[in-house]
């Protein structure tokens, strides 16, 4: 299964599983595999290398500050298709521009990397580009050898109709269509018609897509068809699937793939967001259910639920209880859109962070800034900042729960003030510092930040070089602040910002 990755790197991660329950991000050791080429391949993502895809034009825009709407560039959507022994990645990379407007859409580029062997990084190629002025690639391989490209066409996210299902015939070697693109399907409602997938079963191509917007009112809705151009006949049932109108935890669910198991059982994965009032900061998450496809007729969806009853077998769920230590080599951690490599090293359980001049807020370009995602509502991530007053420059440096430039909270050290600051950064306000505490003769800081369904809490533990250590509280931030109408969720991350030599950090890790 692969996933969106937006304006971090590496992009798109994989992950696998045997019994649908228990997922692993795939891939080994960046060290073991690159030996002398450290850090420029990662394992475990379909962009493993900073030179496949350039994301310094991955801009997060605020799309609509009244709705708490913030848009992100970058990796959007990607699909996974396996035939005849090579695997296949369609995907868009979204850019931006400098400051962007709210109303200027971002510019859809299209690509498909293809890999023999998902565990080695050295499998995956370069981009192959097409041309296709949309977002949402999916591939269809027939029986006859033909391969179809479906996607959402964009005509425009403020004309009426915004997008269409259009599809074309492609050579895969080269990204050439081979026939022109057509309009094959508007949907059931016609609003924002996206996330296409053609299955063919019992003589029928069965064309699965996403509709109503990827917020409130998203859905699954589907239609059918004897020939592969249509025309396609919507479902009288539909939507097969939504969470609209209800008042579920589990809403937003839409955007959805179809597949069959070892044993015959078909299943659902799709997007969805865990609501809990209006806190939901890890954004859209992927959810599995249970189909049922009886011959000749549109499948049977069950609703998406934090827990299910099936009737099938299923595996025990293995939950990690314990802290992981957050490194460099492993493959869940990622950087902010292109990273600069050279400015992060590690020697045991110390990172090195090399600052650089860009900020958190930047909406743009990369910094010095390393983490890995939260996806626990209930998670700690810790990190000792030993601080040592002969550190040249002006730098600040810390740990940060972090949704986008417009969003996050930072536990900020600056080594010129020797002053240890909370700070937050909400939608289309101005930075605020929640609390600060003097540094004074301490040898290092612990940082640490709890969340729970409804908030972020911030402490420290300081040790004075005399040995003596003080807790000190400094302050909560209501997870909302870090919720809204986007596409991301938060991450845990270590950073440095300024002018001056490497900053260590030990023991950075996170319990999810």
């Amino acid at each position: 299964m692969v996933h969106s990755s937006f304006h971090f790197f590496p992009g798109l991660p994989i992950h696998k599983s045997k019994d649908l329950i228990n997922w692993e991000h795939i891939g080994t050791s960046i060290l073991v595999i690159q030996q002398n080429e450290k850090l420029t391949r990662d394992p475990g993502n379909v962009i493993c290398r900073p030179e496949q895809i350039r994301l310094y034009w991955a801009t997060t825009k605020i799309n609509n500050a009244a709705k708490n709407e913030v848009f992100t560039g970058g990796l959007y959507a990607p699909t996974i298709r396996y035939n005849d022994g090579r695997f296949y990645v369609v995907c868009t990379s979204l850019k931006g521009t400098i400051n962007m407007p709210p109303d200027l859409d971002f510019a859809p580029e299209n690509f498909i990397i293809t890999a023999t062997d998902l565990e080695d990084p050295t499998s995956f190629s370069d981009p192959v580009y097409f041309d296709f002025h949309g977002i949402d690639p999916s591939l269809f391989f027939d029986e006859d050898g033909r391969v179809y490209l479906q996607g959402s066409w964009i005509h425009g996210y403020r004309k009426t109709p915004a997008t269409v299902i259009r599809q074309a015939e492609i050579d895969l070697s080269t990204g050439q269509l081979l026939s022109p693109a057509s309009d094959i399907w508007s949907g059931h409602t016609g609003k924002v018609p996206e996330g296409p997938h053609i299955y063919k079963k019992d003589g029928y191509y069965y064309l699965l897509i996403a509709e109503g917007g990827t917020h409130r009112g998203h859905k699954i809705t589907m239609s059918r068809s004897k020939s592969i151009w249509g025309p396609f006949e919507s479902f009288e049932g539909n939507p097969v699937l939504t969470a609209d109108a209800t008042q579920a935890c589990i809403q937003c669910a839409g955007h959805a793939e179809l597949f069959q198991d070892a044993l015959g059982y078909w299943w659902a994965v799709m997007l969805a967001r865990r609501e809990y009032g209006a806190s939901f900061p890890l954004g859209r998450e992927t959810y599995l259910t249970p189909v049922e496809w009886p011959e000749g007729e549109f499948p049977n969806f069950a609703p998406v639920k934090l827990e299910q009853e099936l009737n099938r077998p299923v595996a025990e769920k293995v939950v990690q209880t314990s802290f992981t230590p957050v490194s460099l080599d492993s493959p869940s951690t990622i950087y902010l859109r292109s990273p600069d490599l050279d400015h992060y090293a590690q020697s045991g359980i110390a990172v090195f962070l090399t600052p650089t001049k860009s900020k958190l807020e930047a909406p743009s370009g990369t910094m010095t800034f390393v983490g890995q995602r939260q996806t626990s509502l209930n998670s700690i991530a810790q990190a000792i900042l030993p601080v040592n007053d002969i550190v040249t420059g002006n730098i600040y440096y810390g740990l940060t729960v972090y949704k986008d430039p417009f969003r996050f909270v930072a536990m900020e050290y600056s080594n010129q003030d020797r002053c240890l600051c909370v700070k937050v950064q909400e939608t289309g306000k101005p930075m605020m510092t929640l609390s600060c505490l003097a540094i004074r003769e301490t040898s290092s800081l612990q940082l640490s930040i709890e969340s729970s369904t409804q908030s972020y809490s911030f402490q420290c533990l300081q040790t004075h070089k005399s040995g003596k250590t003080e807790h000190f509280k400094l302050g909560e931030v209501p997870s909302s602040a870090l919720s809204g109408d986007d596409f991301t969720g938060t991450v845990y991350a270590i950073y440095a910002s300024g002018d001056g030599a490497p900053v260590k950090f030990e023991n950075f890790q996170i319990r999810n």
